[in-house]
């Protein structure tokens, strides 16, 4: 099962909530922290984040909030993990943790994590938040 660090999957509920309620208008950083149960403070940031990425846009005063800056199925699971993690650096790193580990001089695990990891990214790459919506995250576990 694929870990995701405490911020990419405080990002992925978040852009869920905001995507249920995309037709409700901007969504407010207070209401998806109280309905998700995190911290206030540290979703703000995660926000911003997002915002910095160009996945949400942020509108100050009445009526504000944060909202989607594209269609759900224009916003893959790789666009989001990337914004919080080095996803393609984790993704090259050998299995059993050697620093010179290539297809030139594979460790004794590198044929069988080579595809697997090629898979994971094909996954995040594909997986869009269209299809987040629609799924159970209820029991993804969070890598501090």
């Amino acid at each position: 099962m694929l870990l995701y660090t405490k911020p990419s999957l405080y990002a992925i509920r978040a852009l869920i909530y905001i995507a249920e309620r995309k037709d409700k208008g901007p969504c407010l950083a207070k209401d998806i922290a109280e309905f998700e149960e995190m911290p206030r403070h540290y979703l703000s940031k995660i926000l911003k984040d997002l915002v910095g990425a160009k996945i949400l846009e942020s509108n100050m005063g009445p009526g504000g909030g944060f909202a989607l800056k594209r269609p759900t199925s224009k916003i893959s699971l790789l666009q989001v993990v990337q914004v919080f993690d080095d996803i393609h650096t984790d993704l090259k790193a050998c299995a059993i943790g050697w620093t010179r580990c290539s297809d030139d001089k594979p460790c004794s695990l590198h044929d069988r994590f080579k595809p697997l990891r090629e898979e994971i990214q094909e996954y995040l790459r594909t997986t869009t938040l269209d299809q987040l919506t629609k799924a159970d995250l209820s029991k993804v576990k969070v890598r501090e």
